[in-house]
């Protein structure tokens, strides 16, 4: 899959030339605070990641994955987006009770909107940008009835973009990312489309 914005491109993660700039991402402790303990510590440790990102994407039968995020005009990767099964998540126990979310239906298998981009390149819309691309990518070539995105409610930039993409707040969740109350939101494909034809 490789999506383009006007000012973006979305593409398949490249392990071994995409590893430094990378490092701006996975490396950052102000970006990986609100997804891991820690950052990745070595250029070693991020290749690591970019090869099992794209070796999951790869192996997708249905289109959902993880991406590189381009700056066009200076050709180098800020960011990175995807669209994930949020039981493929490493941190989800099976068989942890879940409180009832989403007007009582379960989050099995329901995929989740995420991104994450190198501090130099907060504050440009660029996260916006792709995860609008992102959304539209899901809710029309996969068919995808509903998109979730999970925040920690500290994480007010992040919020703050998962509002402008027209998500609803449906509550807390302590199913996944090790259990931790997080924020849960929704955007059903009706909603996407009703809100793409009443916008200027």
């Amino acid at each position: 899959m490789q999506l383009e914005t006007q000012r973006l491109i979305i593409r398949q993660w490249h392990p071994v030339e995409d590893v430094r700039n990378a490092m701006d991402i996975f490396g950052d402790a102000k970006v990986m605070r609100w997804i891991e303990d820690s950052q990745d510590s070595s250029l070693r440790q991020v290749q690591g990641r970019l090869q099992r990102y794209r070796d999951s994407t790869q192996k997708s039968k249905d289109g959902t994955g993880s991406w590189a995020v381009i700056q066009k005009d200076i050709g180098r990767v800020i960011g990175h987006v995807a669209l994930l099964h949020l039981l493929d998540l490493p941190e989800v126990r099976p068989d942890h009770v879940v409180e009832p979310i989403l007007n009582g239906t379960n989050t099995d298998d329901y995929i989740e909107i995420g991104w994450h981009f190198r501090p130099a390149s907060w504050g440009f819309g660029y996260a916006t940008e792709s995860a609008r691309a992102l959304a539209e990518y899901g809710f029309q070539a996969l068919n995808l009835s509903l998109l979730l995105a999970i925040a920690h409610p500290k994480n007010k930039r992040s919020i703050a973009l998962i509002k402008r993409l027209g998500m609803q707040y449906d509550g807390v969740t302590t199913r996944y990312y090790g259990g931790q109350s997080l924020c849960l939101y929704r955007l059903s494909a009706s909603s996407y489309r009703q809100a793409k034809i009443t916008s200027p």
